[in-house]
């Protein structure tokens, strides 16, 4: 419980900032929506397969000058742990662009659920990564990930690839 109180403190911390630069970052130039397309890799442990899914995020970013601050949403769909899993939440991002180079760190909070395990409970996930941008418009990059459903013992790391479109 620990975790998910530090958790939703830093969205909220991260959210108040957004918002408090809102005004700012309209005198500059905001990069608008994208939309992030995710296929992931779930590496085998123990007695579990290997897995996979996907994870479509929407989102908007504010420049910040040095920084560039995202609030999305992202649905997930998953095979992990010999288990199907659905996952929604808001997310959000922070990145800090070294010209093309686009280092990252996400994190979101939101509903997971087991449809075979019949379980459900509060998913939250944790992402670095990074984007390389060929252009205003089109990024790819590699992630990792760590999410899970609390209460549920359902925990997993995934890797990806992604692909970025801003509109």
């Amino acid at each position: 419980m620990k975790n998910l109180g530090t958790s939703i403190a830093i969205v909220i911390f991260a959210a108040v900032l957004l918002f408090a630069n809102v005004a700012a970052a309209e005198e500059k130039k905001p990069s608008n929506w994208s939309i992030n397309f995710t296929p992931v890799l779930i590496l085998p442990s123990g007695t579990d397969g290997l897995g996979g899914g996907v994870d479509p995020e929407a989102k908007y970013t504010l420049d910040l000058g040095d920084a560039r601050l995202s609030v999305g949403g992202r649905l997930g769909a998953y095979y992990a742990k010999n288990l199907f899993s659905w996952t929604m939440m808001p997310t959000l991002r922070l990145m800090v662009p070294m010209g093309s180079f686009e280092p990252y760190a996400s994190v979101g909070l939101g509903y997971g659920w087991l449809p075979d395990a019949g379980r459900d409970g509060v998913a939250a996930m944790g992402r670095l990564g990074f984007v390389y941008r060929f252009s205003d418009r089109f990024a790819i990059g590699l992630e990792g990930t760590l999410q899970q459903v609390d209460g549920s013992g359902y925990r997993f790391a995934s890797f990806g690839s992604m692909v970025s479109f801003h509109l």
